[in-house]
């Protein structure tokens, strides 16, 4: 497994999270608009999003000072 600092961590969950949400807002919601090439994008990018929850889930158990997972992201 590849190791990024935990600030990287926390700056990868945020830009994925604004990344989806800047997708979902250029349709206002209606992700039935999206172009194929878009709802392709926007699904690699809620796998992504997926992944780094995990991970910084996982790493919210051995370091204590982080902010929860909630407080990074808008959309949950």
């Amino acid at each position: 497994m590849f190791e990024v600092s935990v600030q990287t961590l926390m700056m990868a969950v945020q830009a994925v999270d604004a990344e989806i949400s800047r997708i979902k807002e250029s349709v206002g919601g209606d992700l039935g608009e999206l172009d194929p090439d878009m709802q392709e994008f926007l699904l690699s990018y809620g796998k992504a999003a997926m992944e780094l929850k995990a991970r910084y889930i996982e790493a919210c158990r051995s370091i204590s000072n982080l902010p929860p997972y909630e407080e990074l992201v808008a959309g949950e």
